[in-house]
């Protein structure tokens, strides 16, 4: 079982992390941004190797309204997380986006 939107957000926040002020991009902070934009978007769960459905899923989340939204659910994660980073001092290498 896999969660397809996953993927696509986690290729967003590469995209658009980087455009957020004040946003370290430590792993920490990286995985409380995904992770809230993970909870703030319908799963799009799928079986099978490779998933029954990905592709049509797939489609519908790289459609530009598709995207525009994924956009704005991970930036206002990013910037939630940067107003509110769960680390006491910057960690060294910050802006680690992998």
């Amino acid at each position: 079982m896999k969660n397809l939107i996953e993927d696509e957000i986690i290729e967003v926040y590469k995209q658009v992390s980087s455009q957020v002020p004040n946003f370290c991009g430590c792993a920490k902070c990286r995985d409380d941004a995904i992770s809230l934009a993970l909870n703030h978007v319908r799963p799009r769960y799928a079986t099978g190797d490779p998933p029954d459905g990905a592709v049509l899923s797939r489609i519908e989340l790289r459609s530009e309204t598709g995207q525009a939204q994924l956009i704005s659910v991970v930036m206002d994660a990013v910037r939630h997380v940067a107003s509110r980073p769960r680390h006491t001092t910057p960690p060294l290498g910050t802006r680690a986006v992998t």
